[in-house]
């Protein structure tokens, strides 16, 4: 089985089933995100060893032919969550400490991305100023979403900080017509 080699050098064994899972999480269909992972699949069976990034700018690439609204939400979870920056087909920039952008306001970046319910109240200013300017509601709904999942499976966010941006988030889409999220698990 191949190795994925990660940013910080170490190596995993290849999980198509973990691959398949992070697109889902972006919102991307069924359909898409099994066609993306039997694609890397074969990509893999050729090689010992494939960086994540490779595999990142692979999966970019295709989300964009396939899904454009999922590849920026997925974009949007690496910047926020991450500290990534993605520029020209896919590369990133990684910010480990220093200020980031996060739109109309720059936050001091120490680790990965949002640590409290504050910053996602941030974060929907963002998206806020971003459908005024016009952007396609679809890629606010699937950003919307990265950021819901994002705060979910977020290791270093205690439950009550993630209440509140749960509740942020939700708010937000109700201020927008749209059903709020309901969680299908205890927060944990």
């Amino acid at each position: 089985m191949a190795k994925v080699i990660k940013r910080s050098g170490n190596e995993e064994e290849y999980l198509s089933d973990k691959l398949y899972n992070a697109l889902i999480r972006a919102g991307a269909s069924d359909e898409v995100a099994k066609e993306i992972v039997k694609e890397i699949d074969e990509k893999v069976k050729e090689r010992e060893k494939i960086s994540t990034d490779e595999i990142r700018r692979y999966v970019l690439t295709r989300l964009q032919q396939l899904e454009p609204e999922v590849a920026d939400a997925w974009q949007f979870y690496d910047r926020v969550f991450k500290g990534r920056i993605t520029f020209e087909n896919g590369k990133a920039i990684v910010v480990d400490k220093g200020r980031l952008y996060l739109g109309r306001k720059v936050k001091d970046f120490n680790g990965k991305g949002l640590e409290t319910a504050e910053q996602v109240k941030d974060i929907l200013d963002e998206l806020k100023e971003d459908m005024d300017y016009g952007l396609n509601p679809e890629v606010i709904n699937a950003r919307l979403y990265v950021l819901f999942m994002g705060v979910l499976h977020k290791k270093d966010m205690s439950e009550d900080e993630k209440e509140k941006a749960i509740k942020y988030i939700n708010e937000f889409r109700e201020s927008l017509g749209w059903k709020p999220y309901e969680l299908k698990y205890p927060l944990q």
